[in-house]
């Protein structure tokens, strides 16, 4: 049985320790904190120490459970470094949480996981795909006009929110963005089989920084972008500011009711439209509920909504698109996502990314 060593006795460790199997498969040594005055108690009935204690055990992992990870991992890089490759973050933890949990599953997708996960950290995107993006370089300019980072993104300007502060920052939240969309992805919006075609009406909900309204803007005949958040609304106008003929900005939350800052897809959108991406964190079941009108009008329509936000997503947005008499279907391939805010705990399980629903069984083109 492996020797670990521990690092937090803060809200995290108590998350990861009350979801994981621990202290049957692992033999815990104790916990480190840098708070001297938790020296001597107990967490979890083993002893805390200082930081000192690695300069006597040496355990066969140290696993770092605190969102101070970067300092921590700093602190054992300068004073122990000859430990450094023991050193594991939290989802060490929920990868083997998760191995246990899939072990047994005979389907050839799972399978793929696992044999990636023998070799890798657990990630969102558990695939051979992400690795590629890690060594890529981007180049990220500020635009001293509007005070915002920006990257040219399929030779447009895509700019990011001012909430991102430095260009290293900026190039792994592109980094992210290219990852999520790569044609392995199980993310992905769009395929050869399940495309945008010239002319459409694109709803886009949840938009973020704007990079799936980017590469389709010069097919549409029309763009509704719909985002709450006033930092990427302040970076959407300066993206689109040269479509503002066939892009409508709308600030608001998409849910089933319309009340305020609250608004329904129904209430917002009267005309027919072809395509629907949505990914608002968890609330896409809700938002379904409210575009019940929209979607009886629209004859031609193709929908692409996000299922890993909670548990049972798929399965709720699945129900909706299916009683909206749409064809369903999802991505290839399985996402690990850790969770949102409306969850007090760390998802262990494999989830489809998107859902797809096309409208009255049309072919897919």
């Amino acid at each position: 049985m492996e020797k670990i060593l521990i690092w937090g006795t803060g809200v995290i460790a108590e998350q990861v320790l009350g979801q994981c199997d621990i202290f049957g498969q692992y033999n815990v040594m104790g916990f480190i904190d840098n708070n001297a005055d938790k020296r001597g108690k107990t967490f979890y009935e083993r002893e805390i120490f200082t930081a000192d204690i690695l300069r006597k055990m040496k355990p066969d992992r140290i696993v770092i459970l605190t969102v101070r990870y970067k300092e921590i991992e700093e602190q054992i890089r300068n004073e122990f470094p000859e430990l450094m490759a023991s050193v594991e973050e939290m989802n060490f933890f929920y990868k083997q949480t998760v191995i246990k949990r899939y072990r047994d599953i005979c389907e050839p997708e799972i399978i793929r996981i696992l044999e990636h996960l023998w070799k890798n950290d657990l990630q969102v995107f558990n695939y051979d795909f992400v690795k590629k993006y890690n060594e890529m370089c981007f180049r990220i300019e500020m635009d001293e006009s509007c005070g915002m980072y920006f990257v040219r993104h399929g030779g447009k300007r895509l700019y990011f929110s001012k909430a991102i502060k430095s260009t290293v920052e900026a190039a792994d939240y592109y980094r992210g963005v290219l990852m999520e969309q790569d044609k392995e992805s199980p993310h992905k919006y769009t395929d050869e089989n399940f495309g945008i075609e010239k002319g459409n009406v694109v709803v886009d909900i949840g938009v973020a920084e704007g990079n799936f309204s980017l590469q389709v803007i010069d097919r549409v005949s029309r763009l509704y972008i719909i985002e709450s958040d006033d930092g990427w609304i302040e970076a959407l106008r300066e993206t689109f500011r040269d479509y503002k003929e066939k892009v409508i900005i709308i600030q608001k939350f998409v849910t089933s009711v319309d009340e305020g800052k609250y608004a329904t897809l129904d209430s917002l959108i009267e005309e027919p439209v072809n395509f629907i991406k949505m990914d608002i964190e968890g609330n896409e079941w809700d938002a379904l509920l409210g575009a019940e009108k929209l979607i009886g009008r629209s004859e031609n329509l193709k929908c692409a909504v996000c299922a890993y936000h909670g548990d049972f997503d798929e399965i709720l947005i699945k129900d909706v698109l299916g009683k909206y008499g749409m064809d369903i279907s999802t991505t290839q391939g399985y996402m690990w996502y850790p969770g949102t805010n409306r969850q007090t705990y760390v998802s262990t399980r494999l989830c489809r990314g998107i859902v797809r629903g096309i409208k009255n069984g049309l072919g897919r083109k």
